[in-house]
Parts: C-alpha cells; sequence; structure tokens
C-alpha cells in the first residue's frame, strides 16, 4: 500500500471513530447485584441482598448502593435497609440512611461533610442529633452489612483508613492488609479471589473476599461468629 493510500485510510479510520457512538456500558456506568447468605456460629441466620450502581468514572463518579438485611438472631429479629451515596475516584460518602426494623426499629439519616458526620436519629420515643468526627478519606462500614466492604477494597488493599460506623455514632481507623489472591471455595466451586483483612481499632479482625471487580463475594468476622456468603458467583 502506498503512503498516500496509508494516510487516508487512516484518515477515514479517525472520522469513524469520531462519530461512532459512545456505548452504553459507558453511558451507564456499571450495576452490582447480588445475595449474600448469612451464618451466626455455623446457622444460617438470613440474607442481604444489594444493589450497587456507578455513574460516570473517575472523579465524576456517583455511586448509590441500596440493600436490605433479614436476620433471625438469638436475640430477635434485625432487619437493616441501608442507602448510601457515595461520590467520586475514592468513593466517598455524602450520606446514609439506615432503617432499622424487627424488636428494635429506629431510623438514622447521616450526611458527611465539613469534617463531620451529622446524623438524626429517629426512635419511637422521639427524634435525637448527633455528630462526630469524620476524618478526611473516611469511609461508612456500617456493622452487619456486608456488601460495604466493596468500597473499602475500591479506595484500597493495604493501609490505613478512618472507618464511620453508623449504628454505634463512632469513627475508627482501621488497618487493611492484603493476603493476595487464593483460591475459596463457594457453594462447592473454586474461585480466584483477593482476601483483605481488616482490623479496625477495638475491635475484632474481619476477613473480605472480592473478586478483580471489587465484588463482595465473602465476609468473616471469627469474634462474632458472623459469615457472609455469596448465593451464586457473579459473572
Amino acid at each position: 500500500m502506498t503512503r498516500k493510500r496509508t494516510k487516508l485510510v487512516r484518515i477515514a479510520l479517525a472520522a469513524l471513530a469520531a462519530v461512532a457512538p459512545v456505548s452504553a456500558g459507558a453511558q451507564s456506568g456499571a450495576s452490582y447485584l447480588g445475595t449474600l447468605r448469612v451464618y451466626v456460629d455455623d446457622r444460617e441466620v438470613g440474607t442481604e441482598e444489594f444493589t450497587i450502581r456507578q455513574i460516570g468514572s473517575g472523579e465524576t463518579s456517583e455511586f448509590t448502593a441500596n440493600g436490605r438485611v433479614a436476620l433471625r438472631l438469638e436475640s430477635g429479629t434485625l432487619e437493616l435497609t441501608p442507602r448510601l451515596r457515595a461520590r467520586g475516584l475514592s468513593a466517598d460518602p455524602a450520606s446514609y440512611q439506615v432503617d432499622v426494623g424487627g424488636d428494635s426499629p429506629r431510623k438514622i439519616v447521616g450526611n458527611v461533610g465539613g469534617g463531620r458526620f451529622s446524623a438524626r436519629i429517629v426512635t419511637a420515643a422521639g427524634e435525637q442529633l448527633r455528630e462526630y468526627a469524620a476524618s478526611t478519606g473516611a469511609l461508612v462500614l456500617d456493622e452487619g452489612v456486608a456488601h460495604h466492604y466493596f468500597f473499602l477494597a475500591q479506595r484500597l488493599r493495604s493501609g490505613r483508613v478512618p472507618i464511620i460506623v453508623p449504628r454505634e455514632n463512632r469513627q475508627v481507623m482501621a488497618t487493611v492488609t492484603s493476603r493476595g489472591e487464593e483460591r475459596v471455595d463457594i457453594n462447592g466451586t473454586q474461585v480466584s479471589l483477593y482476601h483483605l483483612v481488616v482490623q479496625p481499632a477495638g475491635a475484632g479482625v474481619q476477613h473480605v473476599w472480592v473478586d478483580a471487580l471489587n465484588r463482595v463475594i465473602r465476609v468473616e468476622i471469627p469474634d462474632r461468629g458472623y459469615r457472609a456468603v455469596r448465593t451464586e458467583i457473579p459473572r
């Protein structure tokens, strides 16, 4: 092919690329959904269902994470309906709401900004306002909500990170370490997952296994006898 013809082909390809439509995936972002089966002391106690949606990419990313946790514990029933919004490349939390049902119903509506987590807590007895420090780079990891670890894995695989625990009205520092890639049995199927170890200050160690897209597949908290495992391996 002559130089002139080669140049014309390159110009034509560039023109086609300029008018080619953006793919639907690039427009709508990513969506992750699934169900985890929850065990306490090796006894199945319920499920956690969730959907995480991402629109945009990089600093323009917008995340929404909605879930439903329904557990039958020895201490009574527990129902959680968490809703988290986060923004940016590091998925920084912007707002969080959780409706707590079961034997001790209440609602927490919180916002993150200005270095503070400001929450309104609604119970049968009335309303309370709580506010406490939320360090730069803090993540929301509510107790008993396994899919929130997606945001931790999205942020880092090792290092230190502040953790907001909304239902305990506090922030703690946590150390995250990576044990690398492991073969893990998930419902009789061996899959390669990344093993993260999370050690919050003053709390028990937490083991989290995620896939290459940071989707949460398995969570274990030995001190609580807690284990959550995906019912199906995401494709």
